[in-house]
């Protein structure tokens, strides 16, 4: 993977997790990831991606926001609570 390919799948990851992390449930996530995913392997084959190489690009990408979200979602959990009084 070319150092600029690894730049933008780094990028649309961390977008695509910033989004994830703001939805209400893990189905809704994984939903949201799969159109993702879908959407990806569309694009790159539509830029003369071969299918193989496409789905692999995809399930990468896919998987580093998967990671991104988790990392979001447990400094939530994390984050001290605030009291009220």
């Amino acid at each position: 993977m070319t150092d600029d390919l690894t730049n933008k799948v780094v990028v649309w990851a961390t977008e695509v997790a910033r989004h994830a992390a703001q939805l209400p449930s893990h189905e809704a996530r994984d939903a949201y990831f799969a159109e993702r995913h879908r959407e990806l392997v569309a694009g790159a084959v539509a830029e003369g991606t071969a299918q193989r190489d496409a789905i692999i690009l995809a399930d990468a990408s896919v998987d580093a926001a998967r990671r991104i979200t988790a990392a979001l979602l447990a400094q939530r959990t994390d984050a001290p609570k605030r009291r009220l009084n």
